[in-house]
């Protein structure tokens, strides 16, 4: 359980965490006071769903008009199902903006419905600090326009599409299209988030003592996270960061397509293959079938049923393989264990790989996928029949809303301290020209000699300033010395820098042409440096002006952000921060 501090900051300050997931999304905020310690207060009472006990997170879907006007979020849709629109439901894919929706309304683009979802979310958050506050009109009108967000996403997520839910908070009016409103705006992985929501909630601290590694696993619709971290100190708690985080798609709504899938096939030929029968079939899967199934010892059925019709719906064919009874369709135990059959074996390979043999290892499975009885028992005897004995627990409470609860915790305690870098980043520069270097003497083709200074430059250079592999500590600052063209008179110097990142296997690259294929653009800046930062100097062809300067990066809690550092008559001067928006952990 963690213990914060009282803040004592001059500013007053509101942050909002949003979590979008496949299936549901939830919100989280806290409120920074001098003189108050913070606390975390869930979003709940989202309209639609009153009736329900847990109104703590909310359908991930949006209702337009046919004409693309936004009529409904969330569990408020439901009303809508017999009228006529576009119903844009989620499904979270890594390594392409995902989130890519069964239909768009016209004239909109997928950064632009997402933008509509997180300014409902937003605007969900204002209710419930309206409603639930004596002060919350006065707190909301004077912190609002200033409020902070951390997004969360899948950890297989990166640059792309961090950018497209940046460009989305934009479009949907959380912050305006500044690089002081784009500074407001920063992410976290749904596995680390989920982490600090077991350390504000689930661990105690005799599990969280020196030495000991905590894995995560965040179950949820679309993907299967996994993250693993070190306790370094317990007071105050530091966390290395042990494997690169990772993600699977394998969630919760992945189960109930495959057994969708298979069902459609048994159906086929017979009068329950409609579309409508389908859908009743999977909505009915998805909110009971999928969540009851357990082990037989557990109290499971050999047979299970799935509802697809009404009670004046019987069926069963020639060969017995297909039979319906008052409208539920029966179902053998081995074919739903079919359905979840790969999403436990990317849970549990991914799980031993972060153990790596440690015995003083605590596993932690949250997310709603993880309150399925099939996969926390499966789990554990897997991993017991491969002789790994460490304690498999599920997160008590509700942890479907435990990524947006823990992305605040994450902004308020920034517990991981550490981090194993999952890519090798630098800069592409020309280095001068050595005669004795022989990486330089096999590349005589590629030199450059620069008419006015006289220096011989070799093309192609590639300085790594963090390596794959490194781990680093947070806000870790790393450089790159760097002189400017040669000038005959002093004048503004304009520099454009991109930095790369090295996706290949070799050690210790220094040109690019030695894996060319293998290094892909993050992101680039530019930057204007004065004239009268240049200095004097002598060449091979007489005098010349030039100006020395740094480039530098520094590693935050998710982005890379790079700037450049000279000086100017002694007195140092260097650029805005640029946001790279890497996932460079």
């Amino acid at each position: 359980m963690t213990t914060r501090s009282t803040y004592w900051g001059s500013k007053s300050i509101l942050a909002i965490a949003i979590d979008v997931g496949t299936t549901f999304s939830g919100a989280s905020y806290t409120f920074l006071k001098a003189g108050e310690v913070p606390e975390i207060y869930d979003v709940s009472g989202f309209k639609g769903q009153e009736n329900k006990q847990s109104n703590s997170k909310v359908p991930s879907v949006l209702f337009y008009t046919p004409s693309g006007e936004l009529v409904a979020c969330g569990a408020e849709t439901k009303k809508l199902r017999s009228r006529k629109g576009i119903r844009t439901e989620w499904w979270a894919w890594p390594h392409i903006f995902c989130f890519s929706p069964v239909k768009l309304p016209p004239g909109r683009d997928v950064v632009d419905v997402f933008g509509d979802f997180l300014k409902y979310m937003y605007d969900c958050v204002q209710t419930h600090i309206v409603t639930t506050r004596v002060d919350g009109d006065e707190i909301w009108s004077s912190l609002n326009g200033t409020a902070r967000f951390v997004l969360s996403h899948p950890n297989g997520w990166g640059s792309h599409q961090q950018g497209r839910m940046r460009e989305a908070a934009i479009r949907g009016g959380l912050v305006p299209d500044t690089p002081q409103g784009r500074e407001r705006i920063e992410f976290v992985t749904e596995g680390e988030a989920s982490f600090h929501w077991c350390i504000d909630q689930a661990l105690t601290g005799a599990t969280l003592k020196e030495g000991t590694r905590i894995i995560v696993a965040d179950l949820g619709g679309g993907t299967i996270d996994v993250s693993s971290f070190l306790v370094k100190t317990p007071r105050p708690l530091r966390l290395q960061e042990q494997l690169a985080p990772q993600c699977a798609v394998e969630g919760s709504i992945i189960v109930t397509d495959r057994f969708v899938k298979s069902a459609r096939q048994k159906l086929q030929g017979t009068p329950y293959s409609h579309e409508g029968y389908i859908e009743t079939l999977r909505e009915d899967f998805d909110e009971d079938a999928k969540c009851l199934f357990r082990a037989s010892e557990d109290g499971g059925d050999d047979v299970y049923t799935v509802r697809i019709g009404g009670r004046g719906d019987d069926f069963e064919d020639e060969n017995g393989l297909c039979s319906i009874e008052l409208g539920y369709l029966n179902v053998n135990r081995e074919d739903i264990a079919a359905a979840f059959e790969p999403s436990l074996v990317a849970t549990v390979n991914a799980i031993r790989k972060h153990i790596a043999g440690r015995r003083d290892t605590h596993v932690f499975l949250v997310g709603g996928f993880a309150a399925s009885p099939w996969i926390l028992s499966e789990t554990k005897r897997r991993l017991k029949a491969v002789g790994i004995t460490c304690e498999v627990k599920r997160a008590d409470s509700n942890t479907a809303k435990a990524v947006a609860h823990g992305g605040v915790a994450f902004y308020l305690d920034r517990n991981v301290t550490e981090r194993t870098m999952r890519h090798t980043y630098g800069v592409s520069l020309q280095p001068s020209y050595n005669p004795s270097n022989s990486e330089h003497q096999a590349r005589t083709d590629k030199l450059r000699t620069d008419p006015i200074s006289g220096h011989t430059y070799v093309k192609g250079g590639f300085f790594a300033l963090v390596k794959k592999g490194e781990v680093v500590k947070v806000d870790s600052i790393y450089r790159e010395h760097v002189e400017s063209e040669a000038y005959r008179a002093p004048e503004v110097v304009t520099w454009t820098q991109t930095i790369e990142r090295y996706n290949g296997t070799r050690d210790n690259v220094t040109f690019t042409d030695m894996d060319p294929f293998a290094f892909e653009e993050i992101g680039w800046f530019r930057c204007e440096i004065p004239a009268s930062a240049m200095t004097r100097r002598t060449g091979k062809h007489g005098a010349y002006y030039a100006v020395d300067f740094d480039i530098v990066i520094t590693l935050g809690t998710v982005e890379i952000k790079a700037h450049v550092e000279w000086e100017d008559n002694g007195k140092k001067m260097k650029t805005p921060a640029n946001s790279m928006w890497e996932d460079y952990y």
